[in-house]
């Protein structure tokens, strides 16, 4: 009996390959993502206390404002590095979708070469079964 030998075993192999580091790439940049998203709600908890504090002369309100115009530029730079983050989470989504679906069309044809290989062998047996039953009775 002989064992199934898939031809394109390693090209297989590799395609999976190819889906972990995408996999693994989507994940870096879902963390990124989350960091972003933590960062810009930060900033913006920062400013809401900044701007409930009460002042009690002319210095302190120049300071606050001038740390209020700091925190809302310091916002839209983490939303602009948000924006950043997000383009690279649909990319690597694409490319770990477009792994998945290249590794799924090789382990589809892995799958069908099996089937066919199985098949084979069961004709194999069937028929030296049906040959050994014919010799038995022709004995």
């Amino acid at each position: 009996m002989t064992k199934f030998r898939f031809r394109l075993q390693q090209l297989l192999e590799y395609r999976r390959l190819q889906e972990k580091w995408a996999k693994d790439a989507y994940m870096e940049a879902v963390s990124r993502r989350i960091q972003a998203e933590t960062e810009v709600e930060f900033v913006k908890s920062r400013r809401s206390l900044a701007q409930k504090s009460h002042p009690n002369g002319l210095q302190e309100l120049v300071s606050l404002d001038t740390y209020l115009t700091k925190l809302d530029d310091d916002q839209r730079a983490q939303e602009t590095a948000l924006s950043v983050v997000l383009d690279e989470v649909e990319s690597a989504l694409q490319e770990w979708t477009t792994a998945k679906q290249n590794a799924a069309a090789i382990e589809k044809l892995r799958e069908s070469e099996y089937s066919d290989w199985k098949r084979t062998l069961e004709r194999k047996e069937q028929s030296d079964l049906d040959e050994w039953s014919s010799q038995r009775r022709a004995a």
